[in-house]
């Protein structure tokens, strides 16, 4: 019976070191890998054993994280947008005007009508061609009315002639050439009589027909002469009724065809000064 028991507790403990002992073997086994390949790992450059392949290292593109982190952050690149932007221009200010630049207004006149003053061709003065009467005058006069000749001589071609409303040296001599259109010799040199004063206006008439209807600057003119001549008419631009009787009854006077037109022998007789008595 204890031979049959001692035969068992040994079988027993065999079977128990078995485990043991294989995992001894296999450690002893990898053991001696491990050996080997520190061998062959230390083994001296260009040396191979013999059936061995040398290492051949692989050069990679990817950098270690060390070699990241040596060279530092990688800065950031904004692309150009795909549309280029075009510049805005600059917005243009209005200029206002200013006490130092004052605006300049520009009075508009209606078509036909006369202005009511006007500079002389030097800046020296201004005159209203349109008189309620056109008085006489004679060199050394003064005032408003010698403005208005002298004015008048300047649109009729006979200046220039400063406006400064005094019949002097200029005005005199802007006279004369007047009288010397006029045919035989002046019976008052020097004088503006009414006569005078229908020569110089008249004179800026040109060569016009004028009649019931007619407007304009012409008109204008027509009806400063015919008032100088001695007619009761308003000066507006318009050749109405009463235009035409003041026409007729300066025809009537100098004994032409009175119809009421300005033309031919009419117009000659205004450019002489002829008035209506």
């Amino acid at each position: 019976m204890q031979g049959t028991s001692g035969v068992r507790a040994g079988n027993r403990r065999r079977r128990a070191l078995a485990p043991a002992a294989s995992a001894l073997v296999l450690a002893v086994a990898l053991g001696g890998c491990s050996t080997g390949s520190l061998q062959a790992t230390s083994a001296a450059p260009g040396s191979t054993s013999q059936g061995a392949q040398p290492d051949v290292q692989i050069p990679t593109d990817t950098p270690s994280e060390s070699d990241a982190a040596a060279s530092g952050p990688i800065p950031t690149v904004t692309a150009d947008p795909l549309t280029p932007t075009t510049p805005t221009a600059p917005a243009t200010s209005a200029v206002l005007p200013t006490q130092d630049t004052p605006a300049t207004v520009t009075p508009v006149t209606a078509p036909g009508t006369p202005a009511a003053t006007t500079a002389g061709p030097d800046g020296t003065g201004s005159c209203a061609r349109t008189l309620a009467a056109y008085p006489v005058l004679a060199p050394g006069a003064r005032g408003a009315a010698v403005r208005t000749l002298q004015c008048l001589l300047d649109d009729a071609d006979f200046g220039p002639v400063a406006v400064d409303g005094v019949y002097g040296t200029d005005t005199r001599a802007a006279v004369k050439r007047v009288e010397a259109t006029l045919d035989g010799a002046a019976p008052h040199p020097g004088r503006v009589d009414a006569g005078m004063w229908v020569v110089v206006i008249s004179r800026s008439l040109g060569d016009v027909t004028l009649e019931l209807g007619s407007t304009g600057p012409d008109v204008v003119t027509l009806q400063r002469a015919l008032r100088a001549a001695g007619a009761t008419v308003t000066v507006d631009g318009r050749f109405g009724s009463q235009t035409k009787k003041a026409v007729q009854r300066l025809q009537d006077a100098n004994r032409i065809g009175a119809d009421g037109v300005v033309a031919g022998e009419t117009l000659f007789l205004l450019k002489m000064g002829a008035t209506i008595g």
